[in-house]
């Protein structure tokens, strides 16, 4: 019995872990008042506070643009290939498909002018590679 029950609560627990720290990282990004930086915020204390950026881009007006991501979106599910033999019986079986359920990577991006004073920013979220 309760062996049965063993794929479906490792299941559920991940995917409480991976919404846990979905939050934390959410919860992470708001507690900054990046509205309050611009201006006063330079590249060089991003790099200090958040370490090496993920990304960055030259763009127009000599700006660069920094993406750092905040967590990356986790995997959690089980998979199956071919047959395989079920714990309730000795028979050969077809094993139940793949169940991957992807989260959404968390990124913040910065923007600097030619000095390397913050002039915008956004956080938001983005399928993983």
């Amino acid at each position: 019995m309760f062996s049965d029950m063993a794929p479906k609560l490792s299941h559920l627990f991940g995917l409480i872990f991976a919404v846990k720290l979905g939050l934390v990282g959410c919860q992470s990004l708001q507690q900054v008042n990046w509205d309050g930086r611009i201006g006063r915020f330079n590249f060089e204390q991003a790099v200090a506070e958040l370490g090496q950026p993920d990304s960055q881009k030259n763009i127009a007006g000599g700006m660069l643009r920094v993406e750092w991501i905040m967590n990356s979106g986790l995997s959690t599910g089980r998979s199956s290939v071919g047959a395989g033999y079920q714990s309730r019986t000795t028979n050969l079986v077809p094993l139940e498909p793949a169940e991957i359920h992807r989260l959404r990577d968390r990124y913040l991006r910065l923007t600097f002018d030619k000095a390397g004073q913050l002039v915008a920013w956004e956080n938001g979220t983005k399928s993983g590679n």
